[in-house]
């Protein structure tokens, strides 16, 4: 038997020579995760596939370091896209960590036997959706504070694209036919997802969005759109109808999260450079949400100070804040006056089916 000293081990190359005199060299493979954490189903990512999801952790990694990086070089208040450009890296870095440790997955028994992939089980792995229910929500949260949009669509809009994701998760995991209406719940979440995104949210950012910034979203908006269409045909060919291996699998949904999330994540920052975050109503404090001073005692207190001879207008009447000044009124009577308010505000008309 043949022995290798320890620079052979460290290096991973042993050196020979054959017969005729050449030297060959053997390069010992350096992914040993599958040793490590053995094939659970009989359709399972093979070294090949776990050295492509090693290479996508790196890439995520890699762009996640340089991020934080730059938002070292930003003010606090403008960090808000910042922060969720992390998050959409470092969420897929653990991910793909995992997948590449051929970790975070289960065997279901596939419905669909094909002559290519030979056994009765396919490899899931599950924490690729539970990524995609965080980065998902994410996404959507970004393009929607940067349109201006309520509270209440921004929630409706983030329920959808987490149900999206859930529904793909059940579908996978459900080892009968039944995965396919999990299937059919999920495109409906995505096409409500994208009535949500073009015909309520995009008004609002051609009213708030200056021309060029209102490209760029209706652009981010556009790819993320075809991008979450692609992924369940990806999922239809894997997961749902067992066409392709699981290393092709990882292979075409590596390459929709590289679009999706770390192209996004670097396009949000590019963006954010330019953004007026006082009027998307997310300018921050370089001490916190709340401003130095506010909640002190004075700022607490109703002290009115005195107006106009025969008015009722003062410091805390509201004028100037979207409320009303009062002033006197005569009314039919003798002497008697009625308080009929006024209304200081400025109409204006604002995007419809918010």
């Amino acid at each position: 038997m043949e022995t290798y000293d320890g620079d052979d081990a460290l290096l991973g190359i042993r050196s020979r020579f054959a017969g005729d005199g050449s030297p060959v060299a053997n390069i010992y493979a350096r992914n040993r995760a599958l040793n490590t954490n053995p094939p659970i189903a009989n359709n399972n990512i093979t070294s090949h596939g776990s050295s492509w999801l090693w290479a996508v952790t790196a890439l995520f990694g890699a762009l996640f370091l340089g991020v934080l990086g730059h938002m070292t070089m930003t003010k606090h208040r403008q960090r808000v896209y910042h922060y969720i450009a992390l998050a959409l890296l470092l969420v897929p870095t653990i991910a793909y960590f995992t997948m590449a440790s051929d970790l975070g997955g289960t065997p279901i028994p596939v419905e669909f036997r094909n002559r290519g992939l030979a056994g009765r089980t396919r490899q899931i792995f599950w924490v690729r959706f539970v990524e995609w229910t965080i980065t998902w929500s994410l996404i959507t949260l970004a393009l929607l504070l940067m349109t201006a949009v309520g509270w209440s669509t921004i929630i409706w809009t983030i329920a959808l694209s987490i149900l999206y994701a859930v529904m793909l998760l059940v579908g996978a995991l459900t080892r009968t036919s039944y995965k396919w209406g999990y299937f059919v719940i999920a495109l409906l979440a995505y096409f409500l997802l994208a009535y949500q995104l073009l015909h309520v949210a995009r008004p609002w950012a051609r009213r708030f969005l200056c021309q060029s910034e209102n490209f760029r979203n209706s652009l981010l908006t556009k790819t993320i759109l075809l991008c979450r269409l692609l992924y369940p045909i990806s999922w239809g060919l894997s997961e749902g109808g067992n066409v392709i291996s699981n290393d092709g699998e990882c292979v075409f949904y590596g390459v929709l999260d590289i679009i999706s999330k770390a192209l996004f994540a670097l396009g949000l920052v590019y963006i954010a450079r330019n953004l007026d975050f006082k009027r998307l109503g997310l300018w921050m404090h370089d001490h916190g949400r709340i401003a130095p001073g506010y909640g002190e005692a004075e700022h607490h207190e109703k002290t009115v100070a005195p107006g106009p001879a025969g008015t009722s207008v003062g410091r805390d009447s509201g004028v100037g804040n979207n409320t009303y000044s009062y002033e006197p009124t005569p009314v039919a009577g003798p002497g008697a006056t009625r308080v009929v308010g006024q209304s200081t505000t400025t109409s204006t008309t604002y995007p419809t089916g918010v």
